[in-house]
């Protein structure tokens, strides 16, 4: 191609941008040619060094030519503009000028029809003694034709470094940089199409593996190429632009942040948004990991040599990743229920069947290879956080447990307590039980070491809740109209209680010890609530129907109805009073009456109208002296039962009655309820047939 003074850009990136910017020339940016001034395209250059090119995901595009912008658009104008050249010569620029309007008067008519590009396409594969245009060779990229961009490239790049020479002409050096730029520019874009077909492979190679084997392809070639670069420099200073292209290490930089991104994208809802959020996150984890990993094992690692061990390469970066994801995660704060599907996930989820040792992926995973999930001392962290979740948890839910057991006692309509086998019964053992046993069979499916702390945990709180319960109890059942059932019930959940501590002492004998004291002693102190307190209630009550009893037995006595002067009919009555009496105060002794002073009345009235004219000072003065509160009317009442009205008789005992009174110095001090003084006299219409 003759020589032309037409250059690429005046606004293109200096050598610092390019990844081979240590092997440019120059660092001109702006070149002029005085008659025409064309700018670069907007080629995304590598972010990365020399070394390094950049990793950043691009969309496989299928744009037409006239549609890129920047320097495409631009070099498009120059058609297919060999990259060849020599120092410029004067007998050249008019040729080279009128190939350049020849070219603009073409580009007018940017509509080209697709056999058009195809055949185009052909003669790009076809032409192998020089390289393409720079137009030609992105259009290999952008269409996926990767290993002829890359040998055009390379063949690029090749003759650059042949026609490298001083610069004795400014101009010439300033087109031998732009020149070296669009090299670089093509790298990056090669590159960068490359990493987007790895990127998104996981994606799209079920539907189209080619252009994901061709990337390998030209990974492949350029890693080779980068060895033997390698090595001849080893003996000789070898000149290039690009090299190495450490495309291999691009390529693993690339898996890995696929796989990050994959995961990174895993649905990771807040608790306000779902209840089991955790579990669930879980749960698309395991979906995402096994789904991908038998993409790769089917479809990605056909396209890969052997020697890549592909499956491998994933299965540890999605190892790596889920740790470093879940590590993340239980930084978090998390209750008891999150702490425990995270440590049941790692532990046994992961490697289990579900996931790693799933059928579709065997033999390929080595899970005793890959190690342990997370470190065994973050495991560690989380189970201790899992027992201190607990602690705020565990206690709410005894709380809970109390609140509804004593709603059922504060309502109005509240029934008997439930009845199981013969005895009151209540839920709160159970549920107790209940909790316990579902936290230690969790705990139990982690680590032996969890579940004994588990235990101590529970223990400790048990200790807790009997105090509250306790004292609970004691405030309820000042407000229940009946506490007995309250109790009783309470008696017989510590004792269920006390029944299930037993069957854990295999695991923590010194702990369920220590429990069962305290229930042995709160069972102590309900047993004493029961009989200073209520069983006392109970006795007053039988004393009361005992005094009641004697009271409503003596009143028709009382009541002068009847008159018995004959003396064996008031012997018969005197015993009559005495065995029936005497049987009523033997049964409320029997029921626990403490109104022991009703006994002495019966033998005091049976005496009093049974005995001899003569000792009735006696019988009066004995009956007195018990119960100082009877009085006249009831002596007289008793006189009237003897048979004896009015007379002498009666008006010299009734002056006797009267001294007695006399010489009682506090007549209402007694250390009983008064019997009489509660008794009427006067006639009755009825009265015990003697």
């Amino acid at each position: 191609m003759s020589n032309t003074e037409i250059v690429l850009s005046d606004n293109l990136p200096s050598t610092k941008d390019s990844p081979d910017r240590g092997q440019a020339a120059s660092n001109t940016s702006n070149i002029e040619d005085g008659t025409n001034k064309v700018r670069q395209s907007s080629f995304k250059t590598s972010k990365k060094a020399s070394e390094e090119t950049s990793n950043a995901e691009v969309k496989v595009s299928d744009e037409n030519p006239k549609e890129q912008s920047g320097l495409l658009r631009n070099i498009y104008r120059l058609s297919k503009r060999k990259l060849s050249f020599s120092p410029p010569k004067s007998s050249d620029k008019d040729k080279t000028k009128a190939v350049l309007n020849e070219n603009t008067a073409n580009n007018s008519e940017m509509g080209i029809r697709e056999e058009e590009a195809r055949v185009e396409d052909d003669k790009m594969v076809e032409n192998t003694k020089s390289p393409l245009s720079v137009m030609e060779i992105h259009q290999l990229i952008i269409r996926n034709l990767l290993v002829e961009a890359n040998e055009n490239i390379n063949k690029m790049e090749k003759e650059l470094l042949n026609e490298r020479k001083p610069a004795k002409d400014e101009e010439y050096h300033q087109q031998y940089m732009v020149k070296v730029r669009d090299l670089n520019l093509l790298c990056d874009a090669l590159a960068e199409q490359m990493m987007s077909i790895i990127a998104n492979s996981l994606t799209v190679v079920k539907e189209n593996s080619n252009y994901l084997c061709l990337a390998v392809k030209v990974i492949e070639l350029e890693e080779a190429a980068d060895k033997e670069w390698q090595e001849q420099m080893n003996h000789s200073d070898v000149e290039s632009f690009r090299r190495p292209r450490k495309w291999q290490e691009l390529w693993r930089e690339t898996v890995t942040k696929s796989v990050k991104d994959r995961i990174a994208n895993v649905p990771l809802f807040t608790k306000e948004q779902k209840a089991h959020w955790m579990a669930q996150h879980l749960s698309d984890l395991q979906q995402i990991i096994v789904e991908d990993l038998k993409t790769v094992k089917s479809f990605i690692q056909k396209c890969y040599p052997e020697s890549y061990n592909i499956f491998n390469v994933y299965l540890k970066c999605y190892h790596q990743t889920v740790a470093s994801h879940l590590e993340c995660i239980q930084q978090k704060q998390l209750e008891s229920s999150d702490l425990y599907s995270l440590l049941n996930w790692i532990i046994h989820t992961y490697k289990s069947d579900n996931i790693m040792n799933h059928p579709d992926l065997s033999p390929k995973v080595n899970i005793e290879g890959l190690g342990p999930l997370l470190d065994e001392q973050i495991i560690k962290n989380i189970m201790a956080k899992y027992v201190e979740a607990l602690k705020f948890t565990v206690p709410l839910w005894m709380r809970n447990i109390l609140k509804e057991d004593k709603a059922k006692w504060s309502e109005p309509e509240a029934h008997e307590p439930e009845i199981m086998m013969g005895c009151y019964h209540s839920h709160v053992a159970s549920d107790i039980s209940e909790m316990i046993v579902a936290h230690l069979n969790e705990s139990g499916k982690i680590s032996k070491d969890l579940k004994e702390k588990v235990l101590c945990y529970y223990l400790e709180e048990l200790s807790n809740f009997i105090h509250c319960y306790q004292q609970d109890l004691k405030d309820r059942k000042q407000s229940v109209p009946n506490p007995l059932p309250l109790l009783i019930v309470s008696i017989n959940s510590y004792i269920d209680l006390g029944k299930f501590i037993k069957t854990l002492k295999e695991d923590n004998a010194a702990h369920v010890n220590k429990v069962e004291k305290i229930l042995k002693k709160a069972v102590q102190e309900l047993n004493k609530i029961l009989s200073d307190d209520l069983l006392f209630k109970v006795l007053v009550l039988i004393s009361d129907l005992h005094y009641r009893f004697v009271r409503e037995y003596i009143t028709p006595i009382m009541k002068r109805h009847v008159s018995y002067k004959s003396s064996t009919k008031r012997v018969t009555a005197a015993n009559k009073i005495r065995e029936e009496l005497g049987a009523i105060n033997k049964m409320y002794e029997e029921f626990g009456s403490s109104a022991s002073w009703l006994f002495p009345v019966t033998q005091h009235l049976s005496d009093f109208i049974g005995t001899n004219e003569n000792e009735l000072e006696s019988k009066l003065n004995a009956l007195f002296e018990d119960y100082p509160d009877i009085g006249e009317e009831h002596i007289s009442a008793l006189l009237y039962f003897r048979g004896i009205s009015r007379g002498e008789k009666k008006n010299k005992l009734m002056k006797y009655f009267n001294q007695l009174e006399k010489n009682l110095k506090d007549p209402m001090k007694t250390t009983h309820p008064f019997l009489f003084a509660e008794i009427i006299t006067g006639p009755v219409t009825c009265l015990p047939s003697f």
